[in-house]
């Protein structure tokens, strides 16, 4: 929701005795990610090594429902985190102080519109928006964010056809899915 990037094993702690995750390491927040020399194209990266550990369901399982949930809590309590937010648009990070314009209130209504289930597809031509459930809006982000393995040359084929089934199962409602 709030386009925190660099995420990997360093910058995510564990304690020790009770088993707590601390994130580290906020420098790349509100999709700074999308602007660096090698942007992040994805939410977050949903590697193998994440996935494996999931067991047999996968990233369909427990995981997607836990999304699912979580997004549910930040919906509801939309009001009270946005409060939260606003501190960055009166206190602004140094990158959008260097920026003209009103660079913090861009960006805090761009978390918004996230969590009011908005996407926008085609963002750089068209700005088609739309609003998604909670459901398909958790399903789009895990979609976008699983990195399938990058096959070799003989089967990529194979990795756009897994996309694309993917990408199917999201956008078409089920009676009318055509394989």
């Amino acid at each position: 929701m709030v386009g925190l990037g660099d995420r990997h094993a360093e910058n995510i702690l564990f304690d020790s005795t009770t088993g707590d995750c601390v994130h580290v390491d906020f420098s790349c927040l509100f999709n700074k990610g999308e602007s660096l020399a090698v942007p992040e194209r994805v939410p977050f990266r949903l590697t193998r090594n994440m996935v494996d550990p999931m067991g047999v369901s996968g990233h369909e399982g427990g995981f997607t429902n836990l999304c699912a949930v979580t997004m549910n809590v930040l919906r509801g309590n939309r009001d009270s985190l946005m409060n939260v937010l606003e501190t960055f648009a009166h206190d602004p990070l140094l990158e959008w102080a260097r920026k003209e314009g009103n660079e913090g209130h861009r960006q805090l209504a761009r978390c918004e519109r996230r969590l009011r289930g908005e996407v926008t597809r085609f963002p750089n031509s068209r700005d088609i928006s739309q609003v998604l459930s909670v459901d398909g809006q958790v399903s789009l982000l895990v979609v976008k964010s699983h990195v399938v393995p990058r096959a070799k040359a003989s089967g990529e084929s194979d990795v756009l056809k897994h996309r694309t089934r993917n990408w199917l199962n999201i956008l078409t409602p089920p009676n009318r899915c055509v394989r």
